[in-house]
């Protein structure tokens, strides 16, 4: 506040005394008073620049979902009453549609009617161009005409409909609905479970699948010419366009695979997912991000059950909200904003949470009017049949003095450099150099725009000769273009592929081969594993395409023998694994990666002892000794044992298999204190980690004292750090966990890979009961194959000492506790009408009947525990981070 005509008023003499004065100074220092942030019924509003209405609430409206807002302003609500209702529903047995007006200018709505009635699991509306009202059920996509103006729809017409299957569930079937400035019709569809689907339109066309993923579907205005725009969705609950004609798409995430996202759909997209092979996301021929060549990444990371999309330049929010888009987090009780950056030809961003409320908030779906105020339906309940609660709210800018100018649904798109870029690419409107420049290109979206060119009937010469081009990225791209648009030597094409250079070209080839079901190539797979470049997605790959092309799988999916695509069986030929394993004349480390796929390793246990008392390669026999870890008993404990004790075995060989003897039932372990003072620092440690837990033990006592205070003859640090560990549990003066740069400095020493490892793998460490690395370990936490590709070793170390400060919503904690008092705890929890699935880390996914739950919901902290570092030395974390951040396949 200025306060200068205060201070003048005093100055001229004005006697109002000297406690007047101090008063007034006093006054004059203080700070502008900070604005307080709006709250509704546990509902806060995070931006104070912010205003939130609450505009109905049941009884007025009830279990709201989808919203539109028409040209002048008239609010539709589709009510649901048919989402799989209890049955003691008191509601009606049908949806609705139900129109709220604000005649008289007061801010308040006063005039409500029923502008339809007789809908079956409404999921969505949108109001066209051309003003008509479209509904979308879970089967349907509906117009509404109101021809006499009377507020009450009296005509309807059918667009599009879902033929197949005949039996639906309403969060994985026709979802969301949008429409583009020119008029186009815009359809989510959701996986279906893997069933056969048939979609129709008004004029007989139709587009279908088994076992594909979720698309968007485009059609014309009047539902004719359906055709599928883009795939490889999970289930994409809401689409909108931005200002510069892109698509944007909010997808829920399968079981295992996170997190939910908000991807840029572009024609011929694939975002990775396909139902076929179940609802885990994990399958080599799945991606989420990306990560598979002919898919693309996600645009910004969303947290759980993303369900409404609202381009904010609709509004007239602060400026700073230019070019960004609203999203509800039914899950969460969250509405966030997304920034938006440029990345190529597509954006990238973050979300920063707008509104946020508590259990009874669950925002659904977005419209704005005229004014730029936004609208939201509110589900209020974490509770998926109808229930009897609603609400709608409003939200508007408080001062507009510096917000946006708020455009209109279906403004005319604005020109943007890289949507133009895009288009030119696509219709192959640039010379071959430039081409072949961005099938090179690191930006997936130039890439694929290419690849759509390749396609084209005027660049077939083109595509003949990029398909031999000495650079790998040219290559992958004509491979691409072959896959995605068939000709009759595909197969042949196919089969050149498999013998390619390139590691990754091979894999892609393997998934074409797999996915066509080209059964003559049966032979030859085999040959995409002999050229250089080993790595067990390769591998993995390789197995999965054997799979497919069993005939009884091609001859089930064909038949579609099976209501969903997912129940289809494929399998390896009896004894695949084993031949594979055995043969000589496969290299060494095929051989050893197919130990890891062995889905019953106990099965092998014979085979897999021989292995280990034959192989004579060192790196084979590690290989061996971590599949066999996972076995107990007296034949593999000897045979761990004669490799422990064999002095002229290699040092990491010993050292390898002393971590795995301490997994087994040997009860001759007091041996291992001789290794104590072995001169290998290697083994040396490794067998004072083996004998931490029993140093209570007079022997090893004394033995750890003796190399303690005599020395050993490895004169090891890491030795004597594990020593004052196990006898004293003293790891040393260490910072405190939040200080970061102080454990960097404490920690600036050189870390052992393999030593790293074997700590991952270590019960003390526990790292491997969640988390996996190239293949091997638990699937609760995120996969740690990559991890330091994407952190520093700060960052690393962040993680691993607050593992609450920074969780990714898709490895997001939730608890169940029962009537009993039970407590579970896991991630990707799945509420029903009768059961709670949650994957826990002790068994996968537990299925609770909700009757017997008292209470579930969001784990506060990180399912990670704090102080895992408290149970390693300095060393041990040393090693430990060189492991994470070593990127090569091991």
């Amino acid at each position: 506040m200025r306060c200068d005509r205060y201070l003048k008023f005093i100055a001229k003499g004005v006697g109002y005394g000297w406690l007047f004065f101090v008063v007034m100074a006093w006054f004059c220092t203080q700070k502008e008073p900070v604005a307080t942030l709006q709250e509704i019924h546990g509902v806060r509003v995070l931006d104070a620049r912010l205003s939130l209405s609450l505009m109905l609430e049941d009884p007025e409206i009830v279990t709201p979902i989808g919203i539109a807002v028409d040209a002048e302003d008239r609010v539709y609500v589709l009510e649901s009453h048919t989402h799989l209702p209890p049955k003691d529903y008191a509601g009606p047995s049908f949806d609705r549609i139900k129109r709220f007006a604000d005649t008289n200018g007061d801010g308040q709505w006063d005039e409500v009617l029923v502008f339809a009635d007789s809908i079956t699991e409404g999921l969505n509306l949108a109001i066209s161009p051309e003003g008509e009202l479209h509904v979308i059920t879970s089967r349907e996509v509906w117009v509404l005409y109101d021809r006499d103006a009377d507020g009450i729809s009296e005509e309807r017409r059918l667009l599009v409909g879902l033929e197949k299957p005949y039996q639906v569930y309403a969060h994985a079937a026709m979802l969301s609905i949008t429409f583009d400035a020119s008029g186009n019709m815009y359809l989510g569809r959701g996986n279906t479970g893997s069933a056969h689907w048939v979609l129709a339109g008004s004029d007989g066309s139709k587009v279908s699948g088994y076992g594909d993923g979720g698309n968007i579907v485009r059609a014309d205005a009047d539902g004719s010419k359906l055709e599928i725009f883009s795939t490889g969705y999970w289930n994409p609950f809401d689409l909108k366009f931005d200002s510069y004609g892109r698509l944007l798409v909010a997808d829920n995430d399968p079981d295992s695979r996170g997190p939910n996202r908000l991807v840029h759909a572009v024609e011929g997209s694939d975002f990775g997912y396909k139902s076929l092979f179940g609802g885990s996301g994990i399958h080599p021929y799945l991606a989420w991000n990306g990560e598979l060549p002919g898919t693309l990444p996600y645009a910004v990371p969303l947290g759980e059950a993303p369900s409404g999309l609202l381009n904010t330049n609709l509004t007239t929010f602060p400026s700073d909200y230019r070019d960004q888009f609203l999203c509800s987090i039914w899950e969460e009780s969250r509405i966030v904003r997304t920034r938006f950056a440029e990345a190529g030809l597509s954006v990238t961003g973050d979300t920063e949470v707008v509104v946020e409320g508590g259990t009874d908030f669950r925002p659904v779906a977005f419209a704005a009017d005229s004014k730029g105020n936004v609208y939201f339906t509110d589900w209020v309940m974490r509770y998926y049949p109808n229930h009897g609660k609603g609400r709608v709210w409003k939200l508007s800018a408080i001062d507009s003095s510096h917000s946006l100018a708020p455009e209109t649904a279906y403004s005319p798109v604005h020109e943007h450099a890289s949507v133009t870029k895009w288009n030119a690419l696509r219709e192959g409107e640039v010379g071959a150099a430039l081409l072949k420049e961005a099938l090179q290109s690191k930006d997936a979206f130039e890439r694929h725009a290419a690849i759509l060119a390749l396609g084209k009937p005027k660049l077939q010469a083109v595509l003949q000769e990029v398909r031999y081009d000495q650079h790998p990225a040219v290559r992958m791209g004509a491979l691409l273009a072959m896959r995605r648009f068939p000709s009759g030597d595909g197969m042949e094409s196919a089969k050149t592929f498999l013998t390619d250079p390139d590691p990754e070209i091979r894999r892609a080839a393997l998934i074409w081969v797999g996915e066509q079901g080209f059964t003559p190539l049966s032979p030859h797979i085999r040959s995409a594993l002999s050229g250089p470049g080993f790595s067990v997605e390769l591998f993995e790959t390789y197995l999965e395409t054997v799979k497919m092309l069993q005939p009884d799988f091609i001859i089930a999916y064909q038949a579609i023998a099976k209501p969903n695509a997912k129940q289809l069986p494929r399998a390896l030929p009896q004894g695949f694994l084993s031949d594979f394993i055995s043969a000589t004349d496969i290299p060494g480390e095929w051989r050893s990666a197919a130990l890891t796929f062995l889905e019953n390793p106990s099965e092998h246990r014979e085979l897999l002892v021989r292995l280990l008392s034959e192989e004579e390669d060192f790196s084979r026999i590690i290989d061996l000794i971590r599949i066999i870890v996972h076995l107990t008993g007296p034949k593999v404990a000897d045979a761990l044992a004669a490799l422990a004790f064999n002095p002229e075995m290699d040092s990491e060989v010993r050292a390898e298999a002393l971590w795995a003897l301490d997994r087994q039932p040997y009860t001759e372990w007091q041996e291992v204190i001789a290794l104590l003072y072995s001169s290998e620092e290697a083994i040396a440690t490794e067998a004072a980690r083996f004998l931490r837990f029993r140093a209570n033990d007079p022997e090893v006592k004394q033995a750890m004292v003796g190399v303690l205070e005599d020395g050993s003859s490895c004169e090891s640090e890491g030795l004597r750090q594990q020593l004052m560990l196990a006898l004293y549990e003293d790891t040393g003066k260490r910072p405190t966990p939040a200080d970061i740069p102080a454990w960097q400095a404490l920690l600036d020493g050189n870390g052992d890979v393999s030593r790293g490892r074997r700590v991952f793998y270590s019960t003390v460490a526990s790292c491997a009961a969640c988390h996996a690395h190239v293949g091997i370990g638990g699937d609760l936490g995120p996969d740690l194959s990559h991890v330091g590709k994407s952190k520093d070793r700060r960052g690393l170390l962040s993680s691993l000492l607050l593992p609450s400060q920074e969780v990714s919503p898709e490895w997001q904690g939730w608890y169940i506790i029962m009537q009993d008092g039970k407590r579970y705890e896991g991630r990707q929890i799945d509420v029903g009408d009768n059961d709670i699935k949650l994957y826990t880390q002790q068994v996968g996914f537990i299925s609770v009947d909700k009757k017997d739950v008292k209470d579930y919901g969001l784990v506060e902290a990180s399912l990670m525990p704090e102080g895992l570092l408290d149970r390693l030395t300095d060393q041990d974390i040393m090693d430990l981070l060189a492991f994470l951040e070593n990127n090569k396949d091991e």
